[in-house]
């Protein structure tokens, strides 16, 4: 009966990642016209990014065993840039992250430009790809990541730097608090649980499962200024966890991994 239930969930994942392919295909073509016809006078590009989020949540809304949490909102101050910092679980916190509905431009592997559809839009958005190997690839982080909050465009990064393997929070690099305090920006610190258990085996895909996002409360300027950058990776860092722990505290059962220091 076990075997049964595999082979089901294989064939469905099969049809849903045909299905997922398919329309992303057809709905990137959109996306390239909304830029052709935006990029010249949205200098932020923020028409693109909005029918970004609208593509991504086209994925959650059309299957209704996705129900997402979502909690926070309102913390978020639209007319201020942040430098977004976030859990990171698995693929699918790209989609899920979208439904903050606010404007940002992702940090992200510059391995994903090679995507198909996925690094395409990565790379119209103006995201900022670094590479993880490479000595500069934060002063890169950096570098741009400036241009865009003076711009005033938010900044979303995965501190962690890699997906969690076993869905907890792991330690965080400096490089995103480093950023904000050379750019007096705020901090927006997110937690999402939920979207690793998506995919519980590989190819395998649940049309069933929980998502939470949680917006917790901005550290704003003042805060980042008069903090060490190793104090405010730390206490984030922390603060991230120790929210996820609470979303998920089977995921911390029996760990005899070392807390933060």
């Amino acid at each position: 009966m076990k075997g049964a239930k595999h082979i089901l969930m294989l064939i469905v994942s099969i049809f849903l990642w045909l299905f997922v392919a398919i329309t992303a295909f057809l709905l990137f073509l959109i996306d390239f016209v909304v830029w052709l016809l935006t990029f010249w006078w949205d200098r932020r590009l923020k028409l693109l990014h909005k029918y970004s989020s609208v593509w991504a949540m086209f994925y959650i809304w059309i299957n209704p065993g996705w129900r997402i949490k979502v909690s926070g909102l309102e913390k978020i101050d639209k007319s201020k840039s942040y430098v977004i910092v976030c859990n990171h679980q698995s693929a699918f916190d790209i989609v899920l992250l979208y439904r903050l509905f606010t404007h940002f431009k992702w940090v992200a592997k510059k391995e994903l430009a090679k995507v198909p559809v996925i690094g395409w839009n990565l790379i119209l958005n103006n995201s900022i790809l670094i590479d993880r190997a490479s000595a500069v690839s934060t002063k890169k982080m950096i570098s741009n990541g400036l241009k865009h909050l003076k711009g005033g465009s938010s900044v979303l990064v995965f501190p962690e730097g890699t997906r969690t393997k076993d869905g907890q929070v792991k330690r965080f690099k400096e490089g995103a608090f480093l950023l904000a305090k050379q750019a007096n920006s705020p901090i927006l610190p997110v937690v999402i649980e939920g979207s690793k258990d998506i995919f519980p085996k590989p190819g395998i895909v649940k049309l069933r499962q929980d998502l939470t996002l949680k917006v917790l409360d901005p550290v704003e300027v003042e805060e980042v200024l008069s903090t060490s950058v190793p104090d405010l990776t730390k206490r984030l860092n922390q603060l991230i966890m120790e929210e996820h722990k609470k979303l998920a505290p089977e995921k911390y059962m029996n760990s005899d991994n070392k807390q933060v220091k």
